[in-house]
């Protein structure tokens, strides 16, 4: 039972790993910087008819309902014109029902990694079992961004909606192109986020994977 646990303990921690970067680098995607940055780079107030203002505060107010159980409701019209009606809120409601205990578990992965890092360096086995994490972590992480990379250059909107059926019931998430959801956030903003986002997983994978191979030279030339 003992040889198990001691070949199950990297295994289960990589996948904590994984699920933490995850987590992690899928929150800088929902700051208030990296969001008013993007609906800018895409031209979102062009597609909007609002004021460039007026859609930074509906990209905010948005950002601001997935993200906060205690977010003010959107609004049923801005500038006179219609917003968000009861589909959108409905499925935003659904987007934060996903983002908000996703939000909870990463804080718990990554503190527990974390004290369990700090516990495990302090033995040879103990450092041997972090670097195999890692490095299983990093080889995980890279080989889904590279699946996902050659899904989405071969068809966006093949990965878009497989990333939306993981999660939201069929039809929920389906709006009219002349929704203001979709003016604010069009498909050009989940493209990028896409390209953002697995950029910074691999960048994570890249440390990690460094994290590993540094770990491995550092006990086979000093034994440590």
């Amino acid at each position: 039972m003992k040889a198990l646990l001691t070949r199950l303990e990297p295994v289960i921690a990589a996948a904590a790993v994984a699920l933490a970067v995850l987590g992690v680098t899928m929150s800088v995607l929902t700051t208030p910087v990296y969001v008013r940055t993007m609906i800018g780079l895409v031209g979102s107030s062009a597609r909007t008819g609002l004021s460039e203002r007026g859609t930074e505060d509906m990209a905010e107010a948005v950002r601001r309902f997935v993200t906060d159980s205690d977010a003010p409701g959107l609004p049923a019209s801005v500038e006179g014109r219609p917003a968000f009606d009861e589909a959108a809120v409905a499925h935003l409601v659904d987007v934060r029902d996903v983002i908000v205990p996703a939000r909870a578990i990463t804080l718990v992965l990554v503190v527990t990694l974390a004290v369990w890092v700090v516990m495990r360096l302090r033995t040879t086995p103990g450092r041997r079992s972090v670097r195999r994490a890692a490095t299983l972590a990093a080889m995980a992480l890279a080989t889904a961004v590279l699946l996902a990379a050659l899904v989405g250059v071969t068809d966006f909107g093949v990965l878009f909606t497989r990333f939306h059926e993981l999660f939201f019931a069929e039809g929920t998430w389906v709006f009219p192109q002349d929704a203001l959801l979709i003016r604010v956030f069009p498909l050009p903003f989940w493209g990028w986020s896409a390209v953002v986002w697995g950029g910074l997983i691999g960048l994570c994978a890249t440390a990690l994977w460094a994290f590993g191979r540094r770990s491995r030279f550092t006990e086979g030339t000093y034994g440590v």
